[in-house]
């Protein structure tokens, strides 16, 4: 049986034109694993409040980070699968899921191994992955998933070299979820406490004391209740505790995005000053560094113990 391995991570606009993030973030934003109301609420939420407001100012927040190569995100996830020699997917937009999946079967894979670039478990996030890599199968092949990789030691460990020697606070960030989530699915429900023992593991590995490190949600949307502490409320407060010098990682993203590099490092940098703190800093995902790449291929050589869906 030929097998095939696909890198998949949540995507970008084409763009950073208004209708590009129009169209990226209805994509988005009417995944039902992402908004779980009823299809005519959640178009309702996306139609009639979202998308007439939001586009514009998210095109604003990526013209931040865009690159002469495009997208950071889309740039470091498809250098990581030209390198490991594997196909790559986005759930929303390009590279599409549909045209990843018709090109490893028409080159012969029997087995797709699916590698969900999350290190925790969401339905928002791998759930919606694998719903959309299965729908995209048909039947036509069959299924393998990663397994969460939240305490794998080629993740843990450089993302600890990165924090070594620091005399800074350090606050580890991760994207938040409606705490609904962590109830409707059985898998999400231990999102929180992974994240949490994420911390933990690099902290212990880089030598921090309980007292040197905070945990915080961000990316909050919308008015439900989401995990907390939010980020943003704990920028605004560690100055005023004494934490004037901060360091920030992130590490529910394996390569950084908007949500690292403009949400943490350009408005959460603004926030942390503005509250009085003195230094700021952010440790860059894993990316393509040597870690990135060795860290994927670990977790691809193990594929025969991934679960088949």
């Amino acid at each position: 049986m030929k097998r095939g391995f696909l890198l998949m991570n949540t995507g970008s606009p084409e763009s950073t034109a208004v209708p590009a993030l129009r169209s990226y973030l209805k994509e988005f934003l009417m995944d039902p694993y992402v908004i779980d109301l009823p299809w005519l609420l959640r178009a309702l939420l996306v139609y009639g409040l979202i998308l007439p407001r939001r586009p514009a100012a998210s095109a604003e927040a990526y013209k931040q980070i865009w690159t002469e190569k495009g997208s950071p995100l889309i740039h470091y996830c498809t250098e990581l699968a030209n390198g490991l020699g594997v196909e790559v997917c986005m759930a929303y937009g390009n590279p599409s899921v549909p045209d990843a999946i018709e090109r490893m079967l028409a080159d012969g894979v029997e087995e797709v191994c699916l590698l969900p670039m999350f290190p925790h478990y969401a339905m928002a996030t791998t759930g919606s992955c694998i719903a959309g890599v299965t729908s995209a199968i048909k039947g036509r092949a069959s299924l393998r998933v990663a397994p969460s990789f939240f305490q794998e030691p080629t993740f843990i460990t450089p993302l600890a070299e990165g924090l070594a020697g620091v005399n800074e606070h350090v606050l580890f960030t991760y994207h938040g979820l409606p705490e609904r989530h962590l109830k409707k699915d059985a898998r999400t429900a231990d999102y929180q406490m992974n994240c949490i023992e994420t911390s933990r593991l690099i902290a212990v590995a880089a030598g921090l004391s309980p007292e040197g490190y905070s945990v915080s949600f961000q990316s909050r949307l919308g008015r439900d209740k989401w995990l907390e502490p939010f980020t943003e409320e704990m920028l605004r407060k560690l100055p005023a505790a004494g934490k004037k010098q901060l360091v920030v990682i992130c590490p529910s993203f394996f390569c950084d995005c908007l949500e690292t590099l403009e949400e943490i490092e350009i408005r959460g940098k603004a926030i942390f000053m503005e509250a009085g703190g003195e230094s700021f800093r952010m440790i860059p995902c894993l990316n393509t560094s040597p870690s990135g790449f060795h860290c994927l291929k670990t977790l691809m050589d193990q594929a025969d113990a991934w679960p088949s869906t």
